[in-house]
């Protein structure tokens, strides 16, 4: 039986209690002792004798209460941490500074143990051959991420430190008694970064668009969704490719799995081969030690968006095309191969078809990708979608810029709709994110779009403003022509009452976007212009 006692922290208190239990011929099998508690676990016990016991230990002077209790604090806690790791997909295994195993998880024990034969007490080398025993105890048990083989699979191995041990020197350093080490499969870690990176968990419903040509599309993407087979979006830019793969992937069977994306024309060719295959150990000077996984190795099961497909060199389609073959490839420098499950989705604004009959893309890699496709209508094709979208944007803008949302005069609108929008859904977020962020009133005009558009702001005069302007909003990139905030902070002579402003604006914008790329990114400008402005105004640490 297990019982609690309470009573008062008095010298002398646990002596009693252990005395009237000896007294009564009572073998205890376990005590714990905290401030005002006291807890045992005496067998012999019997129900019948619970209540004669408890009445000769309220005889102590400070004791108030006695009850049964199932579990002792220390079964407790051991039993919650059992449960905990447990829970855990990834093996978890805890070595004291022997190198001995304390603790393994039920996935450590499967991987790399036997059911007849239990990792505990094992020495950790018997089933890890790198990073030694040594090198855990001169590191202090706190090594940097890096690659390892357990029971000949490929994790990435985290080390931190289990308490510490005073050594009784005076130098002040104390040794961990051991370490935890946490082995994580890239896919699991890919399922961490779509976690991080994707918080919106955009689906077909918040897709904006209610035109006929939006409504075609999105139907027929929801058909494609649920169909495991590589996907091609085609559509101009800024048309919203991303958030139709995203909502593809989330449509599909594969939703809680990763869901990874690679811009194929925004790095070098070295670059981009290490990023989608990442590298083996050793493959090159400045390579992470012990290799690095690969978007294709942590979307693993889930999904690769490959934005701009079209812009892969030669040499990478074929690499690709190995993939979408048999599944299969090597890391940057390795010779091993590594087999995933990923969905391909592929999105371009060039004419593949054509490509493929001049010899600039590989007919064989384009039939492979284009197994599925939809093309997404560029926004002069569903104009009726653009009240809806300016709403949207200038309600989001307006949260964002910590300012009441601003009521669009219909000049406005129509100027909206009468705009050709080369930069389609993209150009007219940010021409009206410009246009709100900076407006001086409440009531956006056509003359504040156009100097938004065009790049050029002046002050406006807010007794000359009426209700003839109206509220917008917007969802994507950089409009095309000079930026008004590179132009602002290129004018010595700005006005200072837009200098002001646009203070305020940076002010309020930085909490969400908390570093000057960051902010630079949202606004569609250079980091450096943002950089020097932010100093000018004393924003950020």
């Amino acid at each position: 039986m297990r019982f609690e006692i309470r009573g008062e922290n008095r010298l002398g208190i646990t002596r009693d209690v252990v005395n009237v239990l000896t007294d009564q011929g009572l073998d205890i099998r376990a005590f714990e002792v905290t401030t005002h508690y006291i807890y045992a676990d005496i067998p012999a016990i019997q129900p019948g004798r619970f209540p004669l016991l408890s009445h000769a230990l309220k005889q102590i002077p400070g004791i108030s209460d006695i009850h049964e209790i199932d579990r002792l604090p220390t079964e407790r806690r051991r039993a919650q941490l059992h449960a905990t790791l447990a829970a855990l997909g990834d093996p978890v295994i805890a070595v004291d500074a022997n190198g001995l195993i304390a603790q393994a998880n039920p996935a450590a024990q499967s991987i790399a143990g036997t059911n007849d034969k239990p990792l505990r007490d094992q020495d950790i080398s018997n089933i890890l051959a790198e990073p030694s025993i040594e090198d855990l105890r001169q590191s202090g048990f706190h090594l940097p991420e890096h690659e390892v083989t357990l029971g000949g699979q490929t994790y990435l191995l985290q080390v931190e430190p289990i308490g510490h041990v005073d050594d009784g020197s005076d130098t002040g350093d104390d040794e961990p008694w051991g370490g935890v080490m946490v082995f994580h499969r890239a896919a699991r870690l890919g399922r961490v970064i779509t976690a991080l990176q994707d918080r919106s968990h955009t689906g077909f419903d918040d897709i904006i668009g209610t035109s006929r040509a939006m409504t075609r599309v999105k139907s027929q993407a929801q058909r494609l969704a649920n169909i495991d087979a590589p996907l091609l979006i085609l559509g101009e830019t800024g048309t919203g490719k991303e958030l139709f793969a995203r909502a593809c992937h989330r449509a599909s069977a594969r939703a809680d799995q990763p869901f990874l994306a690679l811009n194929c024309a925004a790095m070098p060719e070295g670059l981009a081969e290490s990023e989608l295959f990442g590298y083996a150990a050793g493959a090159f000077t400045s390579a992470r030690r012990g290799g690095k996984p690969g978007l294709l190795e942590l979307a693993d099961g889930g999904t690769l968006f490959l934005d701009e497909i079209g812009e892969l060199t030669p040499y990478l389609q074929a690499k690709l095309l190995r993939v979408l073959q048999d599944g299969r490839f090597r890391r940057v420098g390795g010779t091993d191969e590594i087999s995933v499950d990923v969905r391909i989705i592929s999105a371009t604004n060039r004419d593949l078809e054509a490509m493929s009959h001049d010899g600039t893309f590989r007919e064989d890699l384009y039939f492979r990708i284009n197994v599925l496709g939809i093309t997404l209508p560029p926004l002069r094709d569903r104009v009726e979608d653009i009240d809806d979208l300016a709403k949207f944007f200038m309600a989001r803008t307006a949260q964002q810029t910590e300012r009441p949302t601003p009521h669009l005069a219909r000049d406005g609108l129509d100027w909206l709709r009468a705009h050709d929008w080369p930069g389609n859904v993209r150009e007219l977020e940010n021409t009206l994110f410009r246009a709100v962020a900076l407006l001086d009133g409440d009531v956006l005009g056509a003359r504040d779009l156009t100097s938004a558009a065009t790049g050029t702001m002046t002050i406006p005069d807010t007794a000359a403003h009426s209700e003839s302007t109206a509220p917008s909003d917007a969802q994507t990139a950089p409009a095309h022509g000079p930026d008004l905030i590179t132009q602002a902070l290129a004018q010595d002579d700005f006005n200072a009452g837009l200098n002001m402003l646009e203070r305020e604006m940076l002010m309020r914008l930085y909490p969400d976007y908390p570093s000057s790329r960051k902010l630079a990114e949202r606004l569609g400008v250079s980091h450096t212009s943002i950089a020097n402005k932010l100093r000018k105004y004393g924003i950020g640490p």
